[in-house]
């Protein structure tokens, strides 16, 4: 069974509101969908990227172009070898993780689709029933607090709060304490995403402490390059301190390992793909280190792939699955999994990811 064409498009997608962290206001998503077509014309493999620049240095339109140019090379290759697929695709964009990532989830789900076999059940099966966080902006405390007596009201235990915004170490503290007042009974997960100093993240952990707010963890307090601040922030504070940005790939975790600079690392099918995140679970684990699976802004598409291999795995200790909320409905898109809250229940019976996409009718609502 040949692969016989691999195409690339553009996917926009609507935000519910906009997105506001410390490095960047997102109004839209602007993903790229990649599809594996087979020689049987009802076989195909559905994939997605979503490039963050900051991140990873990909755009959509960068994807495309490595997409589109890797494509006529895998063109003729047997879709039943995964593992020559998935090397060919790591050769071609060793230096496009993003643009990789959406590649490899194609390949996997024609390749499982070919073999009638749900991708949750070839990762493991572990459990299929997930819980994640919901992500709070950067926004004024009164929002923030009415988000979160939302999200409470849904079923969101955990909510995951963005600082380090321009407005200040005090802008922060307070949407922190109003989130805590508004959702009394939730466990926060504090993401400052490069926003502070070494010296900085440690006087803004020690204020959060005093609040007396559940805090769970601190991600990625500092500059993604500056190790030794990670580090630094880790030995002075009581809460867990987290990697994402300077968690790119397999080298860079290595890295931080090897100088115990972290406690635990977020890991997103964006930035190491499919094949680096497995990776990824077993060095955390032989390190004894946490472990986080993210996303960016991925459709129900990508987030289906990262559920299944969450569940599959069962290697998370926490889940921040939660972008599909943070989109405008898509219609033409179902399947992977359902949501109920903060509950991800996995579709772990249906071939490959158990996605459906109608690009007929998949554009926002």
């Amino acid at each position: 069974m040949r692969i016989v064409a691999v195409e690339a498009e553009p996917w926009t997608l609507a935000l519910r509101s906009p997105f506001v962290i410390a490095q960047r206001t997102a109004h839209e998503a602007h993903n790229v969908r990649v599809t594996v077509r087979a020689e049987d014309a009802g076989l195909l493999g559905l994939g997605e990227s979503a490039p963050v620049g900051y991140v990873t240095g990909e755009s959509a339109e960068s994807v495309l172009a490595a997409v589109e140019a890797a494509g006529p090379q895998l063109v003729g290759q047997d879709v039943e070898r995964l593992g020559p697929l998935l090397a060919l695709a790591g050769h071609l964009l060793a230096d496009a993780p993003a643009a990789r990532a959406g590649l490899e989830m194609a390949l996997y789900d024609a390749w499982a689709r070919h073999w009638h076999l749900p991708l949750w059940q070839f990762f493991g099966g572990a459990e299929a029933v997930l819980t994640t966080d919901l992500t709070i902006p950067i926004v004024a405390p009164a929002e923030a607090g009415a988000l979160a007596e939302e999200a409470a009201g849904t079923g969101f235990r955990h909510l995951k709060i963005k600082v380090g915004g321009p407005e200040g170490r005090e802008a922060d503290l307070a949407r922190v304490a109003a989130i805590a007042r508004a959702a009394p009974g939730a466990r926060l997960r504090v993401d400052a995403n490069q926003g502070f100093t070494a010296d900085g993240a440690v006087q803004f952990a020690r204020a959060l402490e005093a609040t007396g707010a559940q805090i769970e963890l601190l991600e990625q307090p500092v500059a993604k390059d500056d190790r030794r601040g990670l580090k630094y922030v880790r030995e002075h504070i009581a809460v867990p301190v987290f990697a994402d940005e300077a968690a790119r790939d397999v080298p860079s975790v290595v890295r931080l390992l090897q100088e115990d600079a972290v406690d635990g690392v977020n890991v997103k099918l964006m930035k190491s793909g499919l094949s680096g995140a497995l990776q990824i679970i077993g060095l955390c684990r032989a390190a004894g280190k946490k472990l986080m699976l993210g996303c960016m802004l991925e459709s129900g598409l990508g987030i289906a792939a990262a559920a299944q291999l969450a569940g599959g795995t069962g290697a998370f200790d926490f889940l921040d699955l939660d972008s599909h909320h943070l989109l405008a409905p898509l219609a033409g898109l179902s399947g992977g999994f359902t949501a109920s809250g903060d509950t991800l229940r996995v579709d772990g019976n249906r071939p490959g990811w158990g996605v459906t996409f109608d690009p007929q009718s998949g554009r926002a609502t």
